[in-house]
């Protein structure tokens, strides 16, 4: 039977420092193929890591559509190199080989521990399935947004972000870190049930889509001038109908919501987001019903 290998990628924002530690803790662990499933683990962004940082150059998780000289890009960043070396070495055609890409993340945002998925690729949507089901995780599927497209796991068969929070940047939280231990331990036992007709997927799938984002209040200098609502403070995947309250900008005047149609928030006051001009982003809940194909195209990985 042929070795399914899962990339474990943790340190590709240099600050998010809790995966790495989480995936130190696992690699002490015994690492055996078991099932013919076995792991690869790397830090993503090492440089940045050491010094504490998101990214060095520019976002890492934002550069693997310039892998291979792409002409937009300048692939003197430092980034941009890295994502060519991590293909070269573990994607599908590379020297290590790796068919799934687990992604790991932390963020500043209550979104408690999440997924976030890029697009609507059968394969994702069948270990997502999985996860969802053994955790009842949500799902944040970006799509749409054509200002963010590059992201790791796309350059992957198949693959996931998991995301964690709410944490400070650069700060050690265990019951994170105990987090996704509990869900990298669990996927080779999970997939192996799947590929053994040990378990079958739900017969739907709970996903909030990607509809756009939102920046803060600005003055006409274009600084920031408006905060988050206290009342939508921490309120990450919780529905917001027209009239709610958003922010409140340094004149006591609430900005409120104008839309018809109801939306649920997620990554509220991400503090890495700022720069990119994001308080927050808008998604709509869709289910989706589960395909045989899912599994089909999984297991020919």
């Amino acid at each position: 039977m042929t070795v399914q290998r899962i990339l474990i990628v943790s340190g590709t924002h240099g600050n998010e420092i809790n995966p790495v530690w989480a995936v130190k803790k696992f690699n002490r662990e015994e690492n055996i193929l078991n099932h013919c499933i076995e792991y690869e683990c790397v830090i993503g962004n090492p440089v940045a890591y050491e010094k504490g940082y998101r990214y060095i150059d520019v976002d890492l998780n934002r550069s693997f559509k310039a892998t291979k000289n792409h002409d937009q890009y300048n692939n003197s960043a430092y980034e941009i190199n890295r994502a060519n070396f991590l293909v070269d070495q573990f994607g599908i055609h590379g020297s290590k080989p790796c068919q799934i890409a687990i992604d790991l993340h932390t963020t500043t945002a209550n979104m408690g521990t999440s997924i976030v998925l890029y697009g609507r690729r059968f394969k994702d949507f069948c270990l997502a399935a999985l996860l969802q089901n053994k955790f009842g995780l949500p799902i944040y599927l970006h799509e749409k947004d054509k200002a963010q497209t590059g992201f790791l796991v796309e350059a992957w068969p198949c693959g996931l972000v998991i995301e964690i929070g709410a944490v400070a940047q650069n700060f050690y939280d265990p019951k994170i870190i105990d987090r996704f231990l509990i869900i990298i331990r669990s996927l080779r036992e999970e997939i192996d049930k799947l590929k053994n007709n040990l378990i079958e997927l739900p017969k739907e799938l709970v996903v909030h889509v990607h509809q756009g984002s939102v920046d803060y209040p600005r003055d006409e200098k274009g600084y920031i001038d408006g905060l988050i609502h206290p009342e939508r403070i921490n309120q990450d995947w919780k529905m917001i109908k027209k009239g709610d309250p958003l922010f409140l900008d340094s004149q006591g005047i609430i900005h409120k919501y104008n839309g018809e149609e109801l939306i649920w928030p997620v990554f509220i006051g991400e503090v890495a987001y700022k720069e990119k001009k994001i308080a927050m982003s808008y998604t709509k809940k869709e289910v989706i019903s589960s395909n045989n194909q899912w599994v089909y195209e999984f297991e020919s990985l």
